[in-house]
């Protein structure tokens, strides 16, 4: 538990402390509808391990489309929408998760950006013969690095899930997920 007020405390604060730096410029709203627009496309493969509540960690595999916001960009840094869906299979545990992270991103070395944000998402669990959909929201990091067409990533997030039951007491699907990521700019 510890770990997760840390955490949190530490996206609320980079999160408070985005919008200030945003706030010496010139916000723009409907980028896409600009001549200029360049949504930077990124398709990559993902990989990793998730650390649900109520089962041991294990492997998680997916895809991430990651562009430019279309909606809203800040005057510093760029807003990218990560649109992300993966699954996780361990001991009669399937999560499918789809994801939506909008991440304020920066540079912080030549090719080299970090990004952070909150994000929402759907999480279908099966137990068993039992399914569940619940809605879910989270907060996350990631690291990207582009070698001309070659997207490499990191990323870490916590998501958390509305308390349906899943199983007979088990509640909820709450997860950490660490995952690494390869890719191709268009």
């Amino acid at each position: 538990m510890n770990v997760l007020r840390i955490t949190l405390l530490g996206a609320a604060l980079a999160c408070a402390t985005a919008p200030a730096l945003a706030l010496a410029g010139e916000w723009k709203f409907l980028p896409i509808m600009d001549t200029d627009y360049r949504p930077d496309l990124t398709v990559s493969l993902v990989g990793g391990v998730m650390d649900p509540v109520n089962v041991r960690k294990d492997s998680y595999v997916g895809i991430e489309v990651a562009a430019n916001c279309g909606l809203l960009q800040t005057p510093t840094g760029v807003v990218r929408t990560k649109l992300s869906y993966g699954r996780f299979d361990k001991d009669g545990t399937e999560l499918r998760v789809f994801e939506v992270n909008p991440r304020w991103t920066t540079p912080i070395a030549e090719n080299l950006t970090v990004g952070i944000g909150p994000g929402i998402g759907w999480v279908r669990a099966d137990v068993g013969s039992r399914e569940t959909d619940m809605f879910a929201w989270q907060v996350g990091a990631d690291l990207d690095y582009r070698i001309g067409r070659l997207n490499l990533g990191l990323g870490a997030r916590w998501q958390d899930t509305v308390d349906k039951t899943v199983s007979p007491g088990d509640k909820g699907a709450e997860n950490w997920l660490v995952q690494a990521k390869v890719g191709v700019n268009f």
